[in-house]
């Protein structure tokens, strides 16, 4: 999507294991060169641990491209097999046949040792690699064992690679596992990236994409570097969805108000959740252990305190400590508040997308306010709205915590509305997202983050999340706009809220559907040719438009771009959606309209 805003050939930042972008530091060197060692040795396994996204399986296609085209190469990528599925699966992936079924293993050793022999009596190398080995069974790993007793006189017959998360190197540590040790002739464990090489592994990969401009400020590159641990796989998603978001809000960078955005749509509140719930775990006995003994001194006071009369009310026959503190022992304790103390969780129907959190707890918040090198210039995405104060004569609206305290509801009622306001309906029984189902409408969805200031900018109806103090999320549509009141929609009731209250539990992120022109299927550009265009000449000159009017040239683009200049928007002269909604309300199309509503 922001490829050609950005100049760039290809997606730079993509998870698939290319070895084109893996960025060669000194560990990774050195990494590569036990596994080459390990290869070109007679046989055995070779290990290569780290955490997840470190770069394991993209080092291990690296080292395949130096693997002879005539070797034989079985991946086996699911190792939550049993010992017979492991040998079916390599027969698989080296084509080697077998009986149909009820096979023993016996008779998949045979078959594989066969081909093995057979490959070496042609001088080819056959390598077996065994991804996220971790979730393998002690059973399986003995199978792999047994693997490697496949010889000849003078060399292995099977080259094994084994991939894996640390937790790999504890099963492998075991008195059990001793025999499988023993046969790794290479190991290495890869560790995350330092900062300085967070920042040469971005540049690299913004290269190999064929772009040598320095998209991520530094004080941005220390933001990722603190967000992801130096996790290359994160970086990767981090940096992304930070293009993304520069993409989308008319940027040139990818400063930190961007990188917080992307880091909160990737880490989700359960990140968060999950940290606190560990980091107060060791609390809980030292709480309660606490809890009890407050208890029992003050009953001992108050015992002591206390006339007989009173011992014998409270029914304690014996006023001693030990006795009070028995019967405190055998009273149950029952929390003031049961749902406090429980931790927080996604609802069933909700995507990792939707998921909010707090900004008092907001990980990614406390390290960019920690942060005194952060840039605080604000971009024009992220401008400080202020809304107007509430007169008295705006006063006849609802209260925001009705909806709150009305049962829950899922984005699929909120998609309903959206399309009623279009005058069409959703349909939330079929599989197929709203999106894929408005494009049966000639409308497409279109995903942003602002503020309210955007929202009336886009002039049109919006899904838009409300999160309040204590967690609770509702999807709210809201249709239409007047002074600082918004009419909104949920659970097919119909409110009229402050503007006010809708920006004190609002996130910024916002979804709007859109007409597309018939012809329309990505931006249009300078220089573009075809019907797109004489419908973009045709949106300025009406019946005047030229015979050349397929042409995207000149005096076109000097229309669009005073268009642009005039309502605001980025004077570029490339045509995409917002610019689209902009000239269907100059052009009076029937679309919905915040306004217009009103």
């Amino acid at each position: 999507m922001y490829n050609e805003y950005f100049g760039f050939k290809e997606a730079p930042f993509s998870i698939a294991p290319d070895p084109r972008y893996l960025y060669m530091t000194a560990q990774h060197r050195e990494a590569l060169a036990h596994l080459v060692y390990g290869l070109n040795s007679e046989g055995g396994c070779i290990l290569l641990t780290g955490e997840v996204g470190t770069g394991k399986t993209t080092i291990c296609r690296c080292l395949l491209e130096q693997i002879p085209d005539q070797a034989n190469v079985a991946l086996v990528l699911n190792p939550k097999l049993s010992e017979r599925e492991l040998l079916e699966t390599i027969c698989d992936e080296l084509k080697i046949s077998y009986p149909g079924s009820d096979n023993s293993i016996k008779t998949y050793t045979d078959r594989i040792y066969q081909f093995l022999i057979e490959s070496n009596r042609k001088n080819e190398k056959t390598v077996l690699i065994i991804d996220e080995a971790q979730n393998l069974s002690s059973k399986v790993l003995e199978q792999l064992r047994l693997l490697t007793n496949l010889e000849t006189n003078q060399r292995k017959l099977l080259q094994i690679i084994i991939l894996g998360q640390p937790e790999l190197l504890d099963i492998l540590a075991r008195t059990e596992m001793r025999q499988l040790a023993q046969r790794i002739t290479a190991r290495f464990h890869l560790n995350p990236l330092t900062r300085n090489e967070v920042k040469a592994y971005i540049s690299h990969r913004l290269a190999v994409a064929g772009q040598n401009i320095q998209l991520f400020p530094e004080n941005s590159i220390k933001l990722l570097f603190r967000l992801s641990d130096g996790v290359p796989r994160l970086i990767n998603i981090l940096c992304d969805r930070g293009l993304l978001g520069a993409y989308v809000e008319g940027q040139h960078a990818v400063h930190p108000p961007i990188i917080k955005k992307a880091a909160t749509e990737v880490f989700g509140e359960l990140k968060n959740v999950e940290k606190q719930h560990k980091s107060r775990q060791w609390l809980y006995p030292i709480a309660t252990l606490s809890g009890i003994t407050i208890f029992a001194i003050a009953i001992f006071l108050y015992l002591t305190l206390k006339p007989a009369s009173d011992i014998e009310q409270y029914g304690l026959d014996d006023p001693s400590p030990a006795a009070a503190e028995k019967q405190i022992q055998d009273t149950p304790v029952v929390s003031d508040n049961v749902q406090d103390d429980l931790p927080i969780t996604a609802s069933p129907e909700q995507t990792p997308d939707e998921i909010l959190r707090s900004p008092e707890t907001d990980p990614v918040e406390k390290i960019a306010s920690a942060d005194k090198e952060e840039n605080t210039t604000l971009e024009p995405g992220n401008a400080v709205t202020t809304l107007p104060a509430e007169d008295d004569a705006v006063t006849d609206h609802d209260d925001i915590e009705t909806i709150f305290n009305g049962s829950s509801n899922s984005q699929a009622s909120a998609f309903q509305e959206l399309f009623k306001a279009w005058n069409y309906s959703y349909n939330n029984k079929i599989v197929t997202t709203a999106c894929k189902q408005a494009e049966t409408f000639s409308l497409r969805c279109l995903h942003k983050y602002g503020n309210l200031n955007s929202l009336r900018a886009h002039d049109r109806p919006a899904v838009l999340t409300l999160v309040n103090d204590q967690g609770k999320k509702r999807h709210i549509t809201i249709t239409s706009i007047r002074d600082n009141l918004a009419t909104i929609y949920s659970n097919n009731t119909e409110y009229t809220i402050s503007l006010n209250d809708i920006d004190r539990y609002w996130y910024g992120q916002f979804i709007l559907l859109w007409h597309k022109p018939d012809e329309y299927s990505t931006a249009i550009t300078p220089g573009d040719r075809g019907n797109i265009v004489s419908w973009l000449n045709t949106q300025f000159f009406g019946d005047r438009a030229t015979d050349n009017s397929n042409d995207y040239d000149d005096t076109l683009i000097e229309k669009v771009k005073a268009f642009q200049a005039q309502h605001g928007l980025t004077t570029d002269g490339i045509v995409g959606p917002v610019t689209i909604i902009h000239l269907n309300n100059k052009t009076g199309m029937d679309v919905p309209t915040l306004a217009a509503q009103s």
